[in-house]
């Protein structure tokens, strides 16, 4: 299981989202597993995608598929500000 955060600035977070949850609704985006969307408290356009993907060749598979650029444009993501990150979970809990 591969996790990628996609850590970004939007032009306008109630502008994006509407663009974000049509583009799960798409077929490009059927390797994700889940998905959680993270708001900054400080900043309301600072947003953070955190995706599971069975493996990073398939979070890759739509990290370099055209249409989330395009998605991506649509929605006002700030592309200079998109940092993406492939982590492995190595441990897990709760408290």
């Amino acid at each position: 299981m591969t996790t990628v955060l996609v850590n970004h600035r939007v032009a306008d977070y109630d502008s994006w989202r509407p663009e974000f949850d049509g583009a799960m609704e798409a077929e490009w985006t059927n390797g994700i597993r889940s998905y959680q969307v993270l708001r900054g408290q400080d900043d309301p356009n600072h947003v953070l995608v955190v995706q599971t993907f069975e493996s990073r060749e398939a979070a890759e598979e739509l990290v370099n598929n055209p249409a989330l650029r395009e998605a991506m444009g649509r929605a006002g993501v700030d592309a200079a500000s998109v940092q993406i990150d492939y982590l492995d979970e190595v441990a897990s809990g709760t408290r």
